[in-house]
């Protein structure tokens, strides 16, 4: 049960449990938790945690953020952690692409789509972005000047620059899980900058597959490993790249056993076991779960084209990109229960999300 201080209090920590899946808001008595909302000034909320028929200690969290609304999403985290022992999400963001046209331009908001802003102007092409862990930055490829180009762009003063621009096209770029390096494709290649911020460093090639197109590198959560798709045996497939030793470069294929068209693999930040990514099935594109302990892959039920999964930092949803009628929609998926969520209405067309959760990232 949830009791706040203020209407504005009440109707942001209902909208966040509404897209948790793990929870039901319920009248306090039938409920096993009550948790209580105060405000304290404009960025403050002190969240009380009280277990109902004597289950439990009284808990209290005084909680800062940027404003009340992100002071109340990171009160509501904590309390999806303190209840359940997995993070909360609510205070996450997104980076995302919006269709204009034939532009594409990169945009960021949080998942309530307040505090919506637009970071590029290349009135181009833009596709991939993706977050460093800090929520400082983004890297995302454009075509505004000729070729397809990788760029980084400060979050906070929409100042970009060029990371890498050879002949061919340069696109997939995604940071490790550190912050430190970056994998990306570089004329069908999968190459690694070691120092993605320093801007004399330049990128190292890993793969020599001249026959097959390499795409969406995604990184283990320990930054050990790496998967990306290729067609060197056809159609694209998912194979784990080595990275180090005599093997480096060398693919090892992944039987996901459900598509012969696999691409954009997102490994799961909290379980190495977990791996979703986009298959082209029954004249449709889904999101599917690969399990390699279990070595079985399962589609996530849907009746539209889905594609681009971004984890949360919880390991427990999804969010992606679903095509219905003529634009893109983001929706959330809580992966255990299969309850889905819009998360815009659908007069804007957006794609190619990617989720952020840091202290930082506003």
């Amino acid at each position: 049960a949830l009791q706040a201080t203020d209407q504005n209090l009440s109707l942001i920590v209902k909208r966040a449990f509404r897209l948790h899946g793990g929870f039901k808001v319920v009248p306090a008595n039938s409920a096993r938790y009550l948790l209580r909302f105060e405000g304290r000034g404009a960025s403050g909320v002190l969240l009380t945690i009280l277990p109902t028929g004597g289950a439990g200690a009284r808990e209290s969290f005084p909680v800062k953020g940027a404003d009340l609304q992100q002071a109340a999403l990171f009160a509501a985290d904590t309390a999806v952690e303190r209840i359940s022992g997995r993070p909360g999400f609510f205070a996450g963001r997104i980076a995302f692409v919006a269709h204009q046209g034939k532009v594409r331009e990169l945009y960021t908001s949080d998942l309530y789509f307040n505090g919506f802003r637009k970071l590029t102007s290349h009135r181009h092409q833009v596709i991939s972005p993706d977050w460093s862990p800090d929520g400082s930055r983004i890297l995302y490829s454009s075509n505004h000047k000729g070729g397809m180009d990788v760029l980084m762009i400060d979050a906070a003063t929409r100042v970009s620059h060029t990371i890498a621009s050879y002949r061919g096209s340069n696109h997939g770029a995604v940071f490790g899980p550190y912050g430190r390096r970056a994998a990306m494709v570089l004329n069908r290649e999968l190459f690694i900058n070691d120092s993605i911020l320093n801007p004399k460093n330049k990128p190292r090639r890993i793969t020599h597959n001249k026959k097959g197109a390499e795409t969406s590198p995604t990184w283990s959560p320990d930054g050990r490993r790496m998967i990306i798709s290729s067609d060197i045996k056809g159609g694209a497939q998912l194979f784990e790249v080595y990275l180090s030793g005599a093997n480096r470069g060398r693919f090892r294929q992944i039987s996901t056993n459900i598509s012969r068209e696999c691409t954009e693999p997102a490994w799961n930040p909290t379980d190495p076991n977990i791996l979703a990514f986009t298959a082209s099935m029954g004249g449709r594109s889904q999101i599917v779960i690969h399990d390699f302990a279990k070595r079985n892959s399962r589609a996530l039920p849907s009746m539209t084209n889905d594609e681009g999964p971004s984890w949360t930092n919880d390991g427990r949803h999804l969010v992606f990109s679903s095509f219905k009628g003529t634009g893109h929609f983001l929706q959330m998926l809580d992966t255990v229960t299969n309850k889905r969520t819009e998360l815009h209405t659908p007069k804007s067309s957006f794609s190619s999300p990617d989720f952020v959760y840091s202290r930082r990232s506003r």
